[in-house]
Parts: C-alpha cells; sequence; structure tokens
C-alpha cells in the first residue's frame, strides 16, 4: 500500500486513527518495558485499548466532514491527506 493510499485509508475510517494512536502509545512505553510475548502483547493491547476514551474516539468521528470535504475538494483520489 503507498503512503498515499495509507492517508486515504486511514482519513476514511475512524478506527485506524484509533489504532495508530494505540500504537503510538505502546511504542511510548517501550522505553521502560520491551514487550516480547503474545501474552504481555495482549495484556499491553488491552490496556491501551482501556484506556481510549470516548472523547477520543468522538474526536475521531468528528473529523469524518472535513476529511470528506478535502477529498471532494481534491477531485477524489487520496491526495487530500485525511
Amino acid at each position: 500500500m503507498s503512503q498515499d493510499s495509507l492517508f486515504a485509508y486511514v482519513g476514511f475510517n475512524p478506527i485506524e486513527r484509533i489504532w495508530l494512536l494505540m500504537k503510538s502509545r505502546i511504542q511510548t512505553r517501550r522505553g521502560s518495558e520491551r514487550v516480547i510475548t503474545l501474552s504481555r502483547m495482549k495484556h499491553v493491547l488491552q490496556e491501551e485499548w482501556d484506556h481510549i476514551t470516548i472523547e477520543e474516539i468522538n474526536r475521531e468521528i468528528s473529523r469524518l466532514p472535513t476529511v470528506m470535504a478535502r477529498c471532494i475538494a481534491a477531485n477524489g483520489g487520496n491526495n487530500f491527506h485525511g
């Protein structure tokens, strides 16, 4: 998947931005711990999922009209960078 396709994909799918948020938080944790087992990864993922707030979810959903307007203004495609 090209980088432009990734931006388009993430822009139109709020859950993808939530996954990116979780990934960022997990990477921040790596300074204090290394996740090397499957069971630990499951635990870390569950912890981070539990810390996602409804406000964060709503923020990503509320971005959709802006993302759609940018896409329309760019005549579609994947060069709108949602």
